[in-house]
């Protein structure tokens, strides 16, 4: 049966179902029951006192991290934001002084739209900025729920956020990447939850507060222990696990961390453990811890204080044994396709760093893989958005290959689905890689510290949906605000004046001519971002000089003349490049539409006729799909090698191996007498041509060959060649 239920509702609904009647609740396959605020339509099932419930949604990301001698300018981190039910929309959070005694509240973490609502942090998140019905306005109200609060400092900072904090007006940046892990706690909103904090807001206190990557990660790992850690998902069982811990990549100008947290045994506070990737050395999570053995005596290790009692009380580890606590193996649990978090990794690493040649196939804690690598070449923002849109091209992996994607390449697979009345146990039992582009991706980033420039100039790129199918813009935090493309729109609706809406449309459509269509794609971002750097070269270079002349120290917010200049010149560009980048979009599926449909490519379409070639399909994928095995082709005597369209001709089913072969023959004489004929008709020709020309010849005119065949056939009755006018047409 099919249900309209409260996310949260749900959730007690199964738990109380389990302890009051003893029935089992399936875990959900990719999916959340976490958010309480929002309706879901479920499908339940009730079979021999099982009950199972599928809602499909789902948070997977990728981040990599840069440290300050790899990146082209300084540190990097990124974050793909993969969820198929998420708002996509950015927010400018403005800097902020606030009255003493001020308390903030800590929202409850919420991906589907609106995943914030609060009047006091920006025009995104503000009350008025929804759109919906009535009903849905109604039942959204004028704020997000509230797990608790913690006193408010008197300053906090301005900065980029979406579905977690991006990056502040000091150049501080954190990407995420949730992660699968042991222990998990339940928030307060939920009977007998005690945890009142969640990554999401974690990394958003963080900027808003601090100034350097240590600051910040010191500062989220006290908040994980003293308020207590809950994850996304908090139905319980293995999908908590799933999402249990986080992972967060932090950069400021000088270094780059990567940080892990999760839940403790006691649901009341958490563990955590960071460490520092070398300056010269690139990192990347997918979906799995990926810090090991923790050096106590190392500075390039930070950790919560009850991380080794914890281990120790739970029998995961113990300081007898002499060996360094492993993070991953004690805190963290192997997923069913553990490939879906260590292929990523592989990749990543691969690209960044290809003499290694890593194995490609590890176990399931990717053991093979170091904690980061030195890059081999000089990593820019490019090459980092390179390995955004990249589908394992080239490898035994290739999602553009194989009938999978289709006769054309698509490297898209969709999500698992309990279809034909599958168990979770056969869904499970195959699957698909997963590559970092990802259809389901809400938005993505490319954030940059950069030691060599005023603060003011803090800038990312950021992209929404696919980034295989979108542009990233350039966006400087100084900016007052941001346009409207990013910041309105939601699943609900379609609007082309959205730019998560262009680059879905302009994605979908190209994947169904993939292996063409990508070209006309790539070549629309290559020329828009190759436009977009030299805007931004230029701009900088004017704005370096006027920074100079007065220095940002992040105080007066552009009240001063030369940074309230910068501040004003900054926003027109963030808007103007926005409306740029929207404005090509717009254009380019209408272009792929009228280039490639129904199995054609329109061709010379700069001259006066228009020709449109056939597509068609490849031999291979013909073979799969049984072409050849179907409708026969028909051929002999009187047949003539002609069909109105692909595939006309008649049925030739049930003819056994006798008659076939006799076809065979018969054709095979049919067209041997048709040679012999032809080459009798050419010899007499030639025979005819011969005598024709002897006796047109003279002693003193040798006609060549050439000249007397265009004699023959063209000048014998010229004088008789009149147009036929046009009106007798």
């Amino acid at each position: 049966m099919k249900l309209l239920i409260n996310a949260g509702v749900l959730a007690l609904l199964a738990a109380t179902c389990a302890a009051e009647n003893g029935l089992q609740v399936t875990d959900v396959v990719d999916e959340k029951l976490s958010q309480p605020q929002k309706i879901l339509e479920v499908d339940v099932s009730i079979d021999h006192g099982h009950v199972d419930v599928d809602v499909y949604e789902a948070d997977r990301c990728t981040s990599i991290i840069v440290g300050a001698k790899a990146g082209s300018e300084g540190p990097m981190t990124t974050h793909t934001a993969d969820c198929m039910n998420c708002d996509f929309r950015l927010a400018k959070v403005p800097a902020r002084d606030w009255p003493a005694g001020t308390m903030r509240p800590l929202y409850v973490y919420h991906g589907n739209y609106p995943s914030v609502i609060s009047a006091h942090r920006g025009a995104t998140w503000h009350p008025s900025n929804l759109e919906g019905t009535p009903e849905q306005l109604a039942a959204w109200g004028t704020e997000s729920v509230i797990t608790g609060y913690i006193p408010q400092v008197k300053h906090t900072y301005a900065l980029y956020e979406g579905g977690y904090a991006i990056m502040n007006e000091h150049q501080l940046a954190i990407g995420e990447s949730t992660c699968a892990a042991r222990f998990y706690g339940f928030p307060t909103i939920v009977p007998g939850g005690k945890a009142k904090i969640e990554v999401s807001e974690m990394t958003k206190i963080a900027l808003e507060r601090t100034t350097t990557a240590r600051e910040a990660i010191q500062l989220m790992g006290d908040l994980a222990v003293e308020l207590g850690f809950y994850p996304a998902d908090w139905v319980g069982g293995d999908m908590s696990k799933g999402e249990a811990g986080e992972a967060l990549t932090v950069v400021d100008k000088t270094e780059a961390w990567m940080f892990h947290v999760s839940g403790d045994d006691t649901g009341t506070s958490a563990v955590w453990v960071a460490q520092r990737v070398p300056p010269d050395h690139v990192a990347a999570v997918a979906n799995a811890f990926v810090i090991r053995k923790i050096d106590p005596d190392s500075p390039d290790f930070m950790y919560s204080p009850n991380i080794f009692a914890v281990a120790e009380r739970n029998n995961l580890w113990s300081r007898a044994s002499g060996e360094k606590l492993d993070f991953l193996a004690v805190y963290g649990v192997q997923r069913s396709h553990p490939e879906y978090a260590t292929r990523r990794v592989w990749r990543a690493l691969s690209l960044l760093a290809p003499s290694l040649n890593l194995p490609a196939e590890t176990d399931g804690f990717g053991s093979d893989y170091p904690f980061s690598v030195k890059a081999e070449k000089t990593v820019t923002p490019e090459v980092l958005m390179g390995i955004f849109r990249d589908h394992y091209e080239g490898t035994p992996y290739d999602l553009t290959q194989g009938l999978a994607a289709g006769p054309y390449g698509d490297p898209a697979r969709w999500d698992g689905a309990q279809t034909d009345n599958m168990t979770r146990v056969e869904l499970l039992s195959g699957g698909f890689e997963r590559a970092i582009s990802m259809f389901r991706t809400s938005y993505s980033f490319v954030a940059q510290s950069r030691a060599a420039v005023p603060d003011q100039l803090a800038r990312i790129w950021y992209g929404q949906y696919n980034p295989a199918s979108c542009s990233y813009a350039p966006l400087y935090v100084a900016s007052e605000s941001l346009p409207t493309s990013y910041t309105s729109g939601s699943l609900f609706k379609y609007d082309n004046k959205v730019a998560f809406w262009n680059f879905l449309a302009a994605g979908n459509y190209a994947g169904r001519f993939y292996r063409y269509a990508v070209q006309e794609v790539a070549n629309t971002q290559t020329y828009i971002h190759n436009k977009l750097v030299a805007d931004v070269t230029a701009l900088e270079t004017a704005l370096i000089a006027k920074l100079k002349a007065d220095p940002y120290d992040g105080a007066d917010h552009g009240a001063s003349g030369a940074n309230s200049a910068v501040i004003t010149q900054l926003t027109t560009f963030v808007h103007a490049s926005g409306d740029y980048l929207l404005k090509e979009w717009q254009g380019l599926l209408p272009r792929l539409i009228s280039t490639y449909h129904d199995g054609m490519i329109a061709t010379r379409t700069g001259m006066p006729e228009i020709m449109m070639r056939r597509l068609f399909y490849p031999k291979w994928w013909l073979q799969a799909t049984g072409y050849f095995e179907t409708l026969k082709g028909q051929f002999g005597p009187g047949v003539i090698l002609f069909a109105p369209n692909p595939t006309a001709g008649s049925a030739n089913t049930g003819v056994d191996a006798d008659a076939a072969e006799a076809q065979t023959s018969s054709n095979l004489g049919y067209y041997a007498g048709l040679f012999l004929t032809s080459l009798l008709s050419c010899v007499l020709t030639m025979v005819a041509m011969h005598y024709y020309l002897k006796s047109t010849a003279t002693p003193n005119n040798n006609i060549g060959a050439g000249s007397a065949v265009s004699k023959l056939f063209f000048n014998s009755r010229r004088a008789d060649y009149a147009p036929i006018p046009d009106a007798n047409l």
